[in-house]
């Protein structure tokens, strides 16, 4: 499954977004709460041209919302694990947060720092519950 997630996100193919659809669906179909994909740097997104997680999710047929926004340029994937646990705010969120219940998304679970950002400022920000949910853990 790595495999193929490197090939989908590094490779850009795509079309490879529909092979893990069935297993995102199962992921979500008894989940409550409204999803939440961890966004992408727009530097980043530029060179890769496409947000593997949005698209992740839309081939899964999973409603989602745009909260957040990255704060940091470093990558997480060159830092230790000190370093990205003492990090500044990874994220700031960019709409309404209200008492709900929301579920965060990303490809791919390494440290937990990326959950761990994202769930605190959409905590602060209001929401009652934060959940995460990883397509791998890595």
């Amino acid at each position: 499954m790595k495999s193929y997630l490197h090939q989908y996100k590094f490779l850009q193919d795509v079309a490879l977004a529909n092979v893990f659809a069935e297993e995102i669906r199962l992921l979500f179909e008894k989940r409550e709460g409204i999803v939440v994909p961890i966004p992408m740097h727009p530097d980043k997104l530029l060179t890769r041209t496409f947000a593997q997680v949005d698209e992740l999710l839309k081939s899964a047929g999973v409603r989602f919302q745009h909260l957040l926004a990255k704060t940091e340029t470093a990558e997480q994937g060159k830092k230790s694990k000190k370093e990205r646990l003492e990090a500044s705010p990874l994220f700031k969120v960019t709409g309404k947060v209200e008492a709900k219940t929301y579920i965060l998304f990303d490809d791919i679970y390494t440290t937990g720092t990326t959950m761990h950002h994202a769930a605190k400022v959409l905590k602060e920000a209001g929401a009652d519950r934060v959940e995460a949910i990883t397509l791998i853990k890595g």
